[in-house]
């Protein structure tokens, strides 16, 4: 599997890659885009032409993009889990029934 940036909405193909790899068992997971100053470039001016609409967007509907992406994380928590647990070596256990539900409470925090 091949993992690009995300730029402006959009995926786009890295000049570099670096292999990320299971700590547990060797396994190539993916190769993962490895970012420059184009690329670095590229997304800060994605951002700074995007913040204009965020910053005028009404807090509540602000609030609810944010939940929404709290709610995605909570529905797919077994397989963001898994997949941490393989990147990362922590056990699955601790990235099951903390680390995952942990970030979705966070964007349900910020979204208050």
């Amino acid at each position: 599997m091949r993992v690009h940036h995300l730029i402006n909405g959009k995926a786009v193909e890295g000049t570099a890659y670096f292999e990320t790899v299971n700590p547990a068992t060797q396994e190539v997971l993916a190769e993962v885009a490895s970012g420059g100053e184009a690329e670095v470039n590229a997304a800060v001016a994605a951002a700074k032409e995007a913040f204009p609409k965020w910053a005028g967007m009404p807090a509540p509907e602000r609030a609810k993009l944010i939940r929404k992406l709290g709610d995605l994380i909570a529905r797919n928590v077994p397989e963001i889990a898994q997949t941490e647990t393989n990147d990362c070596g922590q056990v699955i256990a601790q990235t099951g029934k903390q680390l995952v539900p942990r970030a979705a409470d966070n964007f349900y925090y910020f979204a208050e």
